[in-house]
């Protein structure tokens, strides 16, 4: 009797260590998946900004003379005037840089089992510094 009681917990062992060893693996291989795809949004906003980039360097060529700007004002009649103050706003670049930062990377809560697996696992996460 006391054999097959032995014999049975080692069963359920074995088979309680492999499903863990399958949830880990499987919550490493969705690690690496949402890493990649993380990469290559990153990618895309690095490709965009470099043609934003290109663009913004090649309107900033073509711009016109202060000299012919002011004819065309003046041949349209068009006057230029100090802004009121009601007009004026400023703002702090900081907080809306980080504003629409996290506006384009809300926060996802994990769940409770990635949490745990997180624990037992190294995570690389890196930092945009300006």
């Amino acid at each position: 009797m006391m054999n097959t009681n032995l014999k049975f917990f080692k069963i359920i062992t074995g088979i309680l260590a492999s499903a863990l060893f399958a949830l880990f693996y499987v919550h490493q291989e969705t690690e690496i998946v949402k890493t990649s795809f993380l990469i290559n949004k990153h990618r895309h906003e690095v490709t965009f900004l470099l043609d934003q980039y290109r663009s913004l360097v090649y309107n900033l060529s073509r711009l016109e003379s202060p000299r012919r700007i002011e004819d065309t004002l003046c041949v349209n009649e068009i006057s230029l005037c100090m802004p009121k103050t009601e007009n004026i706003r400023y703002d702090d670049r900081v907080n809306l840089a980080r504003s629409e930062a996290e506006a384009r990377n809300p926060k996802t809560k994990e769940s409770f089992f990635a949490k745990i697996f997180d624990r037992f696992s190294t995570k690389a996460e890196a930092e945009i510094v300006k």
